[in-house]
């Protein structure tokens, strides 16, 4: 079975609570309507928070920790399908979907 790995970060806002000039990470809601969607599609899905699996991402996930290391959580979410990077900081649902649909029909 094919897997899909959402490498994510809770939504913060680092110029204060309220604000939408600057947001890093994803909501629960976010992650949650990803998962469903992926799992229509008939993978498997895996979500990794890098804030608390940090020790683990570094080991067993190089490509996607190597990423984190060299552009912060900005990029999240990273995708990946079976631990290849396919997409990062996709914007919306529907490109995500396009991206690992795309990389399934090859």
């Amino acid at each position: 079975m094919k897997i899909v790995r959402i490498f994510t970060t809770p939504l913060q806002f680092p110029c204060g609570p309220g604000t939408t000039c600057c947001s890093i990470g994803q909501s629960e809601e976010y992650i949650k309507t990803l998962v469903s969607a992926l799992e229509e599609m008939g993978v498997s899905v895996k979500v990794h928070d890098i804030d608390g699996d940090g020790d683990e991402l570094l080991s067993r996930f190089p490509s996607a920790w190597e990423l984190l290391k060299e552009f912060g959580s900005g990029i999240t979410p990273i995708l990946t399908l079976n631990d290849d990077v396919v997409a990062m900081g996709v914007p919306t649902i529907e490109d995500a979907l396009t991206v690992i649909r795309e990389k399934l029909r090859h």
